[in-house]
Order: structure tokens, then sequence, then C-alpha cells
């Protein structure tokens, strides 16, 4: 008997079935290489690079001006009820005092919450120990200083305003250093900021046991066999999509270090350039753009809406899995301010010694991302900020490491490894630092997981989104 797909005698070939899918192939040996090289190359660059250092510290103590700018208008509201206490907590913070900037800028706030009942002392101390520091900028010091016991005029508060921002608000004026213009305005500021703290850490609260919550039920629905998960680790392409990753991360350090050595204008066009190679790569490799574009989770899953409420139900779920990872990031910090403070002077070495050693000994600096200093700036700043952080950053994040890596990974290892794997180079590659490691891979973690439940892409978009967004949209509030 004839097969119905026989070839007919006439020349002409008859209606053949759809070709079989062909086997996927295994990635190029050049992309786990490439995926480890990077990582390790961005941070070698940092103390390789004067330009990346210079740029990495720059954006440090921003960051850190920003983070003493939130924490200084939370004392500002507290002098207002408990005076001796709030000089406690503005004491603890000189422990941050890391550079002549955040120098001046805690000196300014002990000026502002008075300078009797020891302000001015403490005015006094804190400026003299910066100056013996080799390198300080004893001018700019000195400028301060007298600008918070004798008060300034205009033209040099706007002087100090360069390099201090906010914190120049707060001296006073020639004749009476006590009384600042708007003084009545920075406190009542300052009682928002800490009415919208409260709010924030009470919703923070409940959106983390409602999390905990909705992640119990998907644990007890996944082992009772409940539970959907949408997500075939063996749809195909798969391989291919390491090599893609792999070229996506070469492309950044590229235009990063282009930008550090060239141009800056070398970062956004080599970026831009890789982005397109990247999500092409696939086709090149003989994939077609439907089949690709499926495997990478960009379709609608159960439909656009439903899957951007699953993005805000997943990232309830993953709340708990995020306080893990910040308190392990927490619990590194201590770890490593322990053993930072066995590089501090001994007693009875010089007061010069004791506060090299203690510039170069501080308190772990806060783990903050250089988006956090960038909110300094003004509205048309910020709204930038928002776009970059909460729109553009979450989708090419996730094509490329929910997407792209974690389709990869998925090909032959199991969902936790895949997931954990992934969130660890998600967070290697932010410039957060080794300390916000733990934190941030537990992020990328709880986003992988909603790409496993959902498949679809938007889920995981929409959850980073929010998670950006949230702290992006509060920070605007509180350093306007």
């Amino acid at each position: 008997m004839e097969s119905d797909f026989a070839e007919p005698t006439t020349g002409e070939p008859a209606h053949l079935p759809p070709p079989l899918p062909e086997p996927d192939r295994r990635p190029a040996w050049w992309a786990w290489p490439l995926i480890w090289l990077v990582p390790v190359g961005l941070i070698a660059a940092q103390y390789l690079v004067p330009a990346a250092e210079t740029e990495a510290s720059q954006q440090q103590d921003l960051s850190l001006l920003a983070v003493l700018q939130f924490q200084s208008q939370l004392i500002i509201a507290m002098d207002g009820l408990q005076s001796a206490e709030a000089r406690r907590q503005l004491a603890s913070l000189e422990n941050y005092a890391t550079d002549d900037a955040t120098t001046a800028a805690l000196a300014t706030v002990h000026g502002f919450i008075g300078l009797d009942d020891g302000g001015r002392e403490a005015v006094d101390l804190m400026l003299a120990r910066r100056r013996e520091i080799p390198g300080a900028d004893v001018a700019f010091l000195e400028r301060v200083g007298s600008a918070i016991v004798e008060g300034v005029d205009e033209a040099g508060r706007e002087a100090l305003r360069g390099r201090l921002g906010w914190f120049a608000n707060l001296p006073g004026v020639p004749g009476d250093p006590e009384a600042p213009p708007g003084g009545d305005q920075i406190r009542s500021r300052a009682s928002v900021v800490v009415m919208l703290t409260g709010l924030a850490v009470m919703a923070a609260v409940v959106a983390i046991f409602t999390g905990a919550v909705l992640l119990l039920i998907a644990t007890l629905r996944r082992v009772q066999g409940r539970l959907q998960v949408a997500f075939d680790p063996a749809r195909q392409p798969a391989g291919v999509f390491l090599e893609s990753f792999a070229l996506f991360l070469v492309t950044m350090a590229v235009g990063n270090v282009g930008s550090w050595t060239l141009h800056w204008l070398v970062q956004p066009t080599v970026a831009l350039g890789g982005l397109v190679l990247a999500l092409c790569w696939p086709r090149l490799r003989g994939w077609g753009w439907r089949e690709s574009r499926l495997a990478l989770g960009w379709h609608r899953g159960r439909g656009v809406w439903r899957e951007m409420a699953a993005g805000v139900t997943g990232y309830l779920a993953m709340l708990p899995l995020a306080v893990m990872g910040v308190a392990a990031s927490a619990i590194l910090m201590a770890l490593a301010g322990l053993f930072d403070g066995l590089g501090a002077a001994p007693d009875g070495a010089a007061p010069a010694v004791e506060a090299a050693a203690a510039a170069q000994s501080p308190t772990p600096t806060p783990v903050t991302h250089p988006a956090v200093g960038w909110m300094l700036g003004g509205w048309t700043a910020k709204v930038a900020v928002f776009i970059l952080a909460a729109i553009m950053a979450p989708l090419v994040e996730e094509t490329f490491f929910r997407g792209a890596f974690f389709r990869s990974l998925r090909r032959n290892r199991g969902l936790l490894v895949s997931g954990l794997l992934n969130g660890l180079i998600f967070a290697a590659l932010h410039p957060q630092g080794w300390l916000a490691i733990p934190a941030l891979t537990a992020m990328g973690l709880g986003f992988a997981l909603i790409r496993e439940w959902r498949d679809s892409l938007i889920a995981p978009v929409v959850a980073h989104a929010i998670n950006n967004g949230v702290l992006i949209g509060g920070l605007a509030l509180v350093l306007q």
C-alpha cells in the first residue's frame, strides 16, 4: 500500500507533512566562560581602570549622601520630640562620614538641631577629625564650619549646594546661625517624611504577611498536584539562548569599558547593538522568529490582563524570599563591620592615625544602587530614573535573565538549581556590591519562580516593575 505522502510520478511533489523540529543544539563552548568572565571582569575593572574606579566612587558617595538626607530628615523630626535621642542617633550616623561631603553634611545637621547642648562641639570635632586625614579639602571644610557656626549668605549657600545639595539649606544666616531660611518648612517636611515612612512600613508588613500566606498556599497546592505550572522545560529552542545571553552580557561589559576609556556614548551605542544581536541570534542560528519568541516567553499566556494580575500576585508571594535575602545581606554587613573593626588604630595612637584608621575602616556603607544618588536631581531626573528603572530595566532584564538564561538553564537542570543560578548571576552583575548578592539572588529566584509558574514573561516583568517602581517612587517623595 502506498504512503499518503509518496511523491507522484508526474514530477510534482505531493503535500508533505510539516518537518519534525530539529533537535535542540548544545550551546557553543564559549557561552559559559563568557557568562562567568563578565561579572569577574567588571569587578576587576573597578580596581584596574582609573575611570571606572572614579565613577564607582562618585556614584557611591552620591548615593550615600541621598541615604543620609533621608535619615537626617527622620532625625530632624525626632528633634522636636526627643532632642537628646535625636543627637544620639545623629552621632551614630557619623560612622558613615567617609569623605568631605558626608562629613560636612552631617555637621550641618548638628548645627540645624542646635549649636547649644553639645552641637557646636560636635561640629568642631567632626570637621577637625576630617581635616587631619591626608587629602582632605581643608578649605571646603573650613567654609562649612564657618557657615554652620556664623551663618552664610545666599551666595555662599549656593556655593555649598554644589557639593552638599539639600544639606546646604540647613546653616543659618549671618548674625543668626540657628535660623536658616525656610527652617520651619524643613521641619514640617521632615514630619511628612516620618509619616510617609510609617505608612510605607505598615504597607510592607501587610504585603509580606499576605505574600507569606500566598506562598504557603502555592506550596501546598504544588505538593498536592493542584497548582498548574505553564513552563515546559522541553520547549525548543533552549540551548541557543545561552549563547544569546552570553552575547548580551559581553556587549554590556564592552559598552561599560568603552564609556570609561573612550566616551560615554560608547555605552548606549554598543548596548543597543548588543540587544539587537542577542535577540536576533536564534534566528541567525537557524530558528524561526515565532518559535524563538514563544520559547523566550514573549506571548500572552492566558491573557495579558490575567498575566499582569499574576505578576502582582507573584510579587507578593516572593516578598518572603526577598526578606530572607535581605536578612542574609544584613548578616554579611554585620560581619564585614566586625572584621573592619579589627583594623582600627591602637589605643594611644596619634589623632591623625586614629582619624585615618576611622576613614579606612568605617561602618560598612549602606548597600545602595547608583539610582539612589541620581534621585537627588530635579523632577526631570527623577522621571528619567523612573522610566529607566521601572520600565526599561524590567523589560530588558527579564527578557534575558528569566527569558533566555532561565530557558537555557531549565533545558537540563531542575527548577531550584536553575532559579538559584539565575539569581546569582543576576545579583553579581548589579552594582550594589557583594554584600547585596544574597538579597538580589533571592529577588532573582522569585522572578524565576514566577516565570516557571506562568511561562509568559508578562508576569515577571510586572513583578520586577512593581519592585523597582515602588522603590524609586518612594525615593522621589522623600528626596525632594
